[in-house]
Formats: C-alpha cells, structure tokens, sequence
C-alpha cells in the first residue's frame, strides 16, 4: 500500500503568499489617498462652519467686522474637533474689514495635508478653499 499525503508543498505556500503581498502592494496606496481625503474633507467641512458662524456673527453685529474675532469666539470647539483635526488645528491668518484667511494646519498626531480657507467677502460669504 501506498502512503498518499495530502497537503501543500511549500512552493504552492510561497506562491500564495507572494501574490496576498503584491495585491497587498496595490492596496496601499489606494488606502492612503483615500485617508488623506478623508482628512482633507474633515477640514473643509470645519473651515464651511467657522465661515457661515464669521458670516452670522458678521450680521449680529450691524454689518462690521470686529478684527478681534477668534475661531473661539465664533465656533464652539467641540464643533471643530473631529477624527484628524481638534480646535487647537485651526488658526486665523487674517481678519480684516471685509476679508479672512482660515487655515487648518496639519497637526503634530498625523500627516494631515493643510487647507486653507481664504473668505474674500464674509457678507456674501465668497470664498476660496485651498487644499493639496
């Protein structure tokens, strides 16, 4: 009689694993750009908040600007803090009469990519958003 193993040779083992590492490969960068939009849309979202409450605000005050707003003055903080960005990632650049930069800078947790928001009239709520 003879004695049949059953069973896979460790060629067919290193085969399998090879291709699971090259299909792995592919993934990668797909996952990552899909994190870094993720986070890139996290801060645009926050930075769409902070210009509607500057816009809000703007009105509250008889159509003028008071040029020592802050983010806090304007937003809550729990409303900026989300996955990748807290409140302490949102600076003001700027704030003039009619103008405002906004930035959400990348923070020392991650590799976030930093979105700027420039308002070029909070009465109108004009703006422009920067993000790489």
């Amino acid at each position: 009689m003879r004695n049949m193993k059953k069973g896979f040779t460790l060629i067919e083992l290193l085969i399998v694993v090879v291709i699971i590492g090259i299909l792995a490969l592919a993934a990668i960068p797909l996952i990552s750009a899909n994190t870094n939009e993720a986070k890139s849309s996290e801060a645009r979202a926050a930075l769409g908040t902070i210009k509607d409450r500057l816009r809000v605000k703007y009105i509250q005050n008889n159509n003028a600007v008071n040029t020592s707003w802050t983010i806090a003055d304007l937003v809550n903080t729990t409303e900026l803090t989300g996955k990748y960005y807290g409140a302490g990632d949102y600076s003001q650049s700027a704030l003039a009469a009619a103008t405002a930069t906004y930035v959400a800078a990348a923070n020392t947790n991650n590799s976030s990519p930093q979105v700027t928001m420039t308002i070029s009239n909070i009465q109108t709520g004009a703006a422009t958003l920067t993000s790489p």
